[in-house]
């Protein structure tokens, strides 16, 4: 898994929204409703003191959301849900849903319970603390197949019983056609081993998908949808890399640099097992109706060469 700490479309219908319906999904999934990072780096010591290495650690950026765009490539396929479900003095309401074909997305969760939810909201629990509740995300009846996430909670609203939860999610292997999600909830619950803590599941549903455009070149296809990219590479020699940048280049000049060394604008990453498909979660909108190329480039494992792909 690519996934570092701390988040798209052709063929649309003539379906109009109204500007504001979904503002604020666009603005926790797409915008600056998450703030970013600077870069920084943490130096590793040993047990004597020692500075061992330094890790770095890149930027994040956030961007205000044009959300005019953000409705006509995505709100025909965000998924208002409105489920609720219990368990352990919780109450989980799944509220919106986006999902495209290469099984890339997003969904939003909010959290109450009256009795404090427990949350931190950086995401820094100190010693002997622990989030009081864990999830899963699987396709629908098939809690094997597991999906790789990353959650950020939403600065607005926030409060000791209340909170909105951001779920960015890629997969491992490719989704079954026509088939839902299923993200479960279990709630720590002290003395009482995991598998028989309380749970609350509930379901996204298999509504339509966002479209993806498909480029190619120089032995890797790209499917980029507004939530997310897949890179497929065909030769052994790629699969034996490891991804240095890609930046997504727009027929204005413009550029999105999904990872650099300095930079990284996805919000979680994963690989499939033998290693030939990479799959991106955005954390912004990307009009990929305007995305003139993507340039990826690696390094040799073997090798210390580099290799740069431009996908067209």
């Amino acid at each position: 898994t690519l996934a570092l700490a701390a988040a798209l479309i052709l063929g649309l219908s003539a379906v109009v929204y109204a500007v504001g319906i979904h503002s604020g999904f666009f603005k926790a999934v797409f915008g600056k409703g998450i703030e970013g990072r600077d870069a920084f780096d943490v130096v590793i010591t040993d047990e004597n003191g020692n500075a061992v290495k330094t890790e770095h650690y890149p930027a994040v950026e956030r961007v205000d959301v044009d959300e005019d765009l953000a409705e006509s490539l995505t709100g025909e396929y965000i998924s208002s849900i409105e489920q609720s479900a219990e368990a352990g003095g919780y109450t989980f309401t799944l509220k919106d849903a986006v999902l495209d074909k290469n099984g890339i997305g997003v969904f939003t969760v909010h959290v109450s319970n009256p009795g404090g939810h427990g949350l931190v909201q950086n995401g820094n629990y100190g010693p002997g603390e622990h989030q009081p509740f864990s999830w899963s995300l699987y396709p629908e009846g098939d809690e094997y197949h597991f999906m790789d996430e990353r959650d950020y909670i939403v600065p607005d609203g926030f409060n000791l019983t209340e909170a909105d939860i951001v779920f960015y999610f890629t997969p491992f292997t490719p989704l079954p056609e026509n088939t839902g999600l299923t993200i479960c909830f279990s709630v720590y619950t002290e003395g009482v081993n995991f598998p028989q803590w309380p749970k609350a599941k509930m379901a996204i549903p298999a509504t339509e998908k966002l479209p993806c455009r498909e480029m190619s070149g120089e032995g890797i296809t790209a499917n980029i949808s507004s939530v997310g990219l897949m890179l497929h590479e065909e030769s052994a020699d790629l699969i034996n890399t490891i991804t240095d940048s890609i930046q997504i280049i727009f027929s204005d000049g413009s550029e999105y640099t999904l990872m650099e060394k300095d930079v990284v604008n996805f919000s979680v990453a994963s690989s499939s097992p033998d290693h030939q498909n990479s799959y991106y979660s955005f954390n912004r909108l990307c009009d990929v109706n305007n995305v003139a190329e993507i340039r990826w480039t690696g390094s040799g494992i073997s090798e210390f060469q580099i290799i740069t792909r431009t996908i067209k």
